[in-house]
């Protein structure tokens, strides 16, 4: 993006530098900066980056935008009311100004996962970029948008915790596919009803293009009510209403197959990973990438290739034919109950080491005490819990005769754990991100070693 470009978008000042230098990368954290950098000093709760503007330069950052006057004359430097207004700008601007297709993805579970698996389909035709890690807020995404050098598509993920924040996000990234994986419970603590969460959630379509495309999962009860004149409606899922329809699914370990009706012709899936919201997932990735004039078969054989990102249940193996499923980035009761069918596919002994769901507010008691229901429903062998909500989910599956402990920090399950273990156990980790279950899947791993 040239200088002059990031002015005109921001309506900033140009302190010292020159117009036509090109900026290929941005950046507000001084310990991510490359050689020739732009640097963008956000203001936090905590900390303002303008503090780091030394440290910007001395990282070999060329140029940065500012909100206050600082003396330089041997970088770019342009002033600017608000840098996190600037942010925004600038990835509106650059979003507008290139030739680009956008696919925008938002949901209560699964977006991670789907974004992966519509990377995979559409990459397999066009040069493609998508959201890395949780780059999905205010910040990450417009950051992900200023990536953009000259890819075909971007792929581009959507988090919010509250209403209009995904209004905000959609109106920078302006989607010409827009996907809505699911509405489940995730952030019911602050929005109040599931209700209100599928309003969030279609905000998605405020900023979608003219003659753009949404595509919905039909089978989750909340999106099945969904009907929208003002784009096209693609529905996915088991139903038989759907466009792109699931059935003959087989769940296996690891695997998934499935069969796949698209007018009038039936195709076999294979998706990599287990369990039936993979299924979903890549229902929507093939309408994602037919909707983008990718052959179906093209399409399937990407769903082949699919990765999932780091964290979101990952199998690793351990010593001793252990094995161990990370799900430790977050959760909420929809993903919970998704994680506890894969693991109770395992015909070893399953251990389900789980941490308290975050941001339920008046929900917390009933959701833990719904995984505790769950955890005996699958009849899980052991259960270890951590957090002052996740007693719950003990206590209600003590009820159902289910062995079952509780603890006050990761330490004291760490040592229970390692007590307990034995070979061909299958562990399942799962909880909030803010509870710091990585840090058990860590010690596994180094202490356990293959």
């Amino acid at each position: 993006m040239l200088i002059k470009e990031i002015i005109e978008a921001t309506g900033g000042t140009l302190l010292s530098g020159n117009m036509n230098d090109d900026i290929h990368g941005f950046t507000q954290d001084t310990r991510q900066i490359h050689k020739g950098d732009m640097y963008i000093p956000l203001v936090g709760e905590k900390n303002d980056g303008h503090q780091f503007i030394k440290q910007a330069f001395e990282a070999g950052a060329s140029s940065i935008i500012t909100a206050h006057p600082i003396d330089d004359t041997s970088h770019n430097v342009i002033l600017v009311k608000d840098t996190l207004q600037a942010l925004t700008d600038m990835a509106t601007y650059l979003r507008k100004h290139r030739h680009v297709k956008v696919v925008g993805i938002t949901g209560s579970v699964g977006k991670t996962s789907t974004k992966d698996m519509i990377y995979a389909v559409v990459s397999s035709q066009y040069k493609t970029l998508k959201t890395l890690g949780n780059y999905n807020n205010h910040i990450g995404l417009p950051l992900t948008i200023l990536r953009h050098q000259d890819e075909e598509v971007m792929v581009l993920e959507m988090g919010m915790n509250h209403l209009e924040e995904i209004h905000h996000l959609t109106m920078i990234a302006k989607p010409d596919v827009a996907c809505i994986t699911n509405v489940g419970t995730a952030h019911i603590g602050e929005l109040g009803s599931r209700e209100n969460i599928l309003k969030a959630k279609m905000e998605i379509v405020d900023g979608l293009s003219e003659q753009g495309t949404l595509i919905i999962n039909d089978d989750n009860d909340m999106l099945h009510t969904v009907s929208c004149d003002c784009c096209h409606v693609v529905r996915i899922g088991q139903n038989d209403d759907c466009q792109l329809k699931a059935h003959h699914i087989q769940l296996l370990l690891e695997e998934s197959y499935f069969d796949l009706d698209y007018q009038g012709q039936t195709y076999q899936v294979h998706v990599p990973v287990s369990g039936e919201h993979f299924v979903s997932n890549a229902l929507m990735a093939i309408a994602v990438g037919l909707s983008l004039n990718i052959d179906i078969d093209k399409c399937i054989a990407g769903i082949e290739r699919f990765e999932l990102t780091k964290n979101r249940m990952d199998i690793i193996a351990l010593s001793d034919n252990v094995k161990m499923i990370d799900g430790t980035y977050n959760a909420n009761l929809d993903s919970m109950k998704s994680s506890l069918d894969v693991l109770a596919k395992y015909p070893e002994r399953k251990i389900a080491v789980l941490a308290d769901m975050l941001e339920l507010g008046e929900y917390e008691k009933a959701f833990h005490e719904e995984v505790g229901e769950y955890v005996a429903k699958k009849q899980i062998d052991l259960l270890m819990a951590v957090g002052q909500a996740s007693q719950n989910i003990v206590h209600i599956a003590k009820n159902h005769g289910i062995e079952a402990y509780h603890f006050e920090n990761n330490q004291q399950l760490i040592q229970r754990l390692v007590e307990v273990m034995q070979p061909h156990d299958v562990i399942l980790l799962k909880g909030s991100h803010g509870m710091h279950l990585q840090e058990v899947v860590e010690y596994l791993k180094e202490k356990y070693k293959k």
